[in-house]
């Protein structure tokens, strides 16, 4: 046996586990691939990749393309409601409207989104309801209507888009 690597193993500068953990270098979401099917554990691969910190433009672009053309959404949503931290919430908020997938369904989940206290959370959750090119039920609309108004928090002028958007669709 190599006693260099034992040393090193034992050695307590040499390792620290602390760095494994480090939220700025390393990302922690993980999603739950339990049944997921080959072309589900591709779809998780790629959004996982938009985590990855030097990614370029370019290759960002590949991704939404592939998460639109298996229409990716529901397990976006998974990972948005699954992740811990603040900028992986964004940066797939983001990729939802970048990617071109139809959220109609969801205009209730991103009005609730964008109601969040974190501007750039709440931004990015209102891009997705602009995008948002279905009809949407009067039902579903009151409700985001009543969430929007319910909300007291500081990013009013983001809570007063939010508003805007809800009524310019109300038929």
């Amino acid at each position: 046996m190599n006693t260099d690597i034992v040393n090193e193993l034992l050695d307590d500068d040499a390792f620290d586990p602390k760095k494994l953990f480090n939220q700025d270098e390393y990302s922690t979401l993980l999603i739950k691939r339990e049944g997921f099917s080959k072309s589900q554990n591709s779809s998780a691969d790629l959004l996982e990749g938009l985590l990855k910190q030097n990614i370029t433009r370019s290759e960002s672009e590949i991704i939404f393309s592939k998460l639109k053309e298996v229409n990716a959404g529901k397990l976006m949503i998974d990972a948005i409601n699954f992740a811990q931290r603040i900028d992986e919430k964004v940066l797939i908020t983001t990729a939802c409207w970048e990617s071109g997938i139809d959220f109609t369904n969801d205009f209730l989940f991103f009005a609730q989104l964008s109601c969040h206290e974190n501007f750039n959370l709440s931004l990015e959750a209102l891009t997705v309801l602009e995008n948002i090119e279905g009809t949407i039920d009067e039902q579903t609309l009151a409700k985001a209507l009543t969430i929007a108004q319910s909300k007291k928090y500081a990013l009013q002028t983001l809570n007063k888009e939010l508003i805007k958007i809800i009524k310019d669709r109300v038929i």
